[in-house]
């Protein structure tokens, strides 16, 4: 089973990158340069002390092997940021050698180091500091019972002026002294960088929490914007259909009294009109209120053949040529923007034009996009050119699209195009 890599301080992790990595190749170069030293000073001090050999003689069976293991202890740490596991099992390997080999403490203080920063499990992060304060206290007690010049390390700190003939042990007091020392340093400063590296993390969370908070807010007071707007076009807007679907009811009932079937199927079709737009409303307002996702399925432009359907049962006559090339499929913004500018197109070309035949043409491909014209007489039943603020709705919606929209009156004045041309795939 493979363990998860170390990725981040406060979780007990080690941080990430490509400076990380490098700051970690160099951390562990000096990591195995300063054991290489150290034991070899310990092993040089317990040469003279178990062997009694001269500086420059071959080093004993046990030094040499206390030499490497320590550099073994030392290459080992610098995989200790692979996972967990490997930190905790790295660090208590690092601590063992001092325990029963003549050398330093040096692996077992960086082990105890890396596990306080790094490792997630706060027993981890107090059993083995004080493991290796064990062994730090075994590493610096065997060094100093060395009495003599170039026999103990510690010694030869408190004696620096290399005076001549033995020296008493050092006592018991100044080997705890030591050893404490030693640990406070390296656990404090792991102690401290541990601290920094929290104290980010939750700067950072802090911050994430803010920016969430104030993305709520906003939704908030969106989401308060679209209930007030779902209010007012519901009171405006359902209570004029209301009123157009119980007129449009009475005038089918009095048709049907007067014996006027076209009237009374007229009458019908404008009563299922407004249902179909009170249907249309209500899903509306949930979108508006709730997001998308509450809403009943959007109109796309597979809905084409339906919208023309109602448009020739409302009464006026629409030659359909809809010709779509899906071999790649059409951004689904882009179909039902087509479906609404559709409905727009043959709306106004029914108001300027009413009882004409109206030709829509509808083609695209993922190539060169999709285009949507209506063309229509241009009859003098119609309401004229009227106030256009269909056609610059329809504009506004290729726009926001990217798309282009153009719209007037042949060259002989006869009929009125009005196309619209938008992308098959939005930018994202």
């Amino acid at each position: 089973m493979t363990q998860p890599t170390l990725t981040g301080p406060h979780a007990g992790h080690a941080p990430s990158g490509q400076g990380a990595r490098t700051r970690r190749v160099w951390t562990n170069v000096g990591i195995v340069v300063a054991t290489v030293g150290s034991a070899a000073l310990a092993a040089g001090a317990a040469d003279m002390r178990l062997y009694d050999s001269a500086p420059g003689q071959p080093a004993g069976n046990l030094t040499l092997s206390a030499f490497l293991v320590s550099v073994a202890a030392a290459v080992m740490l610098c995989f200790r940021l692979r996972s967990p596991r490997a930190l905790l099992v790295t660090a208590l390997v690092a601590c063992l050698p001092p325990l029963v080999l003549p050398t330093d403490s040096l692996p077992a203080l960086i082990g105890a180091a890396s596990v306080v920063v790094w490792h997630p499990d706060v027993r981890a992060r107090w059993g083995v500091p004080v493991l290796a304060g064990v062994a730090t206290i075994v590493a610096v007690w065997r060094d100093t019972r060395g009495t003599a010049s170039g026999k103990s390390f510690w010694n030869s700190l408190e004696h620096p002026d290399g005076s001549a003939g033995t020296w008493p042990a050092m006592p018991w007091w100044q080997v705890l002294l030591v050893a404490g020392l030693l640990v406070a340093l390296f656990v404090g400063t792991a102690l401290l960088r541990r601290s920094r590296a929290d104290t980010d993390v939750h700067r950072h969370r802090a911050e994430a929490a803010r920016a969430e908070a104030d993305d709520l807010g906003r939704r908030i007071a969106e989401q308060n914007d679209r209930e007030a707007l779902a209010r007012e076009v519901h009171d405006v807007l359902g209570h004029r259909l209301s009123i157009l679907a119980m007129q449009a009811n009475a005038l089918e009932i009095e048709a049907q009294a007067a014996g006027a079937p076209e009237v009374e199927d007229r009458a019908r079709q404008i009563q299922q009109g407004a249902a179909g737009s009170m249907n249309d409303l209500r899903s509306l307002l949930s979108i508006l209120r709730h997001g998308p996702q509450a809403g009943e399925r959007p109109y796309e432009l597979a809905d084409i053949a339906t919208l023309v359907s109602e448009c020739i049962d409302a009464g006026t006559p629409v030659s359909s040529n809809v010709f779509v090339d899906q071999s790649s499929p059409l951004d689904p913004v882009v179909s039902r923007s087509a479906y609404r500018i559709t409905t727009e197109l043959l709306t106004n070309a029914r108001k300027h034009s009413p009882g004409n035949l109206v030709r829509l043409h509808i083609h695209g491909n993922p190539h060169d996009g999709l285009v949507i014209s209506t063309e229509n007489p241009l009859g003098s039943g119609g309401s004229g050119t009227g106030s256009q603020s269909g056609l610059a709705g329809i504009g506004r919606r290729a726009n926001d699209l990217g798309g282009r929209f153009w719209a007037g009156p042949s060259p002989d004045g006869r009929t009125y195009t009005a196309t619209v041309k938008l992308p098959w795939h939005l930018p994202r």
